[in-house]
């Protein structure tokens, strides 16, 4: 079964031309990651280079690599089996693999923080509009706080967000809350960290 990577990639190679937030949208992937996997679908196409390796496994290059090794007057075979043991170039497998756990690094870490936090729209409306109150009441009375004080506040606020949002005993935000008052607390006393 391809991956969401290789079937975004084997797209662009039948529909070079096609658009890349329609094709974001089609296959449920972020914008950026899709432009990123156009670049490589229309630069990495299969070409003369484009062979299996031992064990079956197999290596493409690209358009500069190509070029890299007809300037060198180096043959294709050669190029490649120093190519992997440098790591300028690398099984098409391998590259996939990269590829794919970096997407799926960034939802796994969001659903983490979900469980821990809550839903992220509501913790910023949470946030957000305490941080308004407390700025506004700072300004209506000319209170004047330096900036490690006014971050402090803002981080608390922001950790009380995540408290109230969503897991109230996930003791990170408590042992943070504490951090940044100790951190204000320090410097007053003269030890800047």
């Amino acid at each position: 079964m391809q991956t969401k990577t290789e079937k975004i990639i084997a797209w662009f190679i039948k529909n070079p031309n096609a658009d890349v937030k329609k094709t974001a949208a089609k296959f449920k992937a972020a914008v950026p990651m899709v432009y990123k996997l156009r670049k490589r679908a229309l630069a990495e196409q299969p070409n003369e280079a484009s062979k299996p390796i031992a064990g079956g496994r197999k290596v493409s290059l690209n358009s500069a690599q190509l070029a890299i090794a007809k300037k060198l007057n180096i043959p294709l075979d050669k190029f490649v089996e120093e190519g992997l043991k440098t790591g300028f170039v690398q099984y098409d497998d391998e590259k996939l693999a990269v590829e794919d756990a970096g997407e799926d690094t960034v939802d796994d870490v969001l659903n983490a923080r979900a469980t821990n936090y809550g839903k992220f729209i509501e913790g910023a409306e949470i946030m957000q509009m305490t941080k308004r109150l407390v700025h506004n009441y700072i300004e209506q009375r000319g209170t004047s706080l330096a900036f490690d004080q006014l971050e402090a506040i803002d981080m608390i606020i922001h950790k009380l967000g995540r408290i109230i949002n969503g897991n109230p005993d996930h003791i990170d935000n408590w042992v943070d809350i504490a951090g940044y008052s100790t951190l204000v607390a320090d410097r007053l006393k003269g030890n800047v960290r």
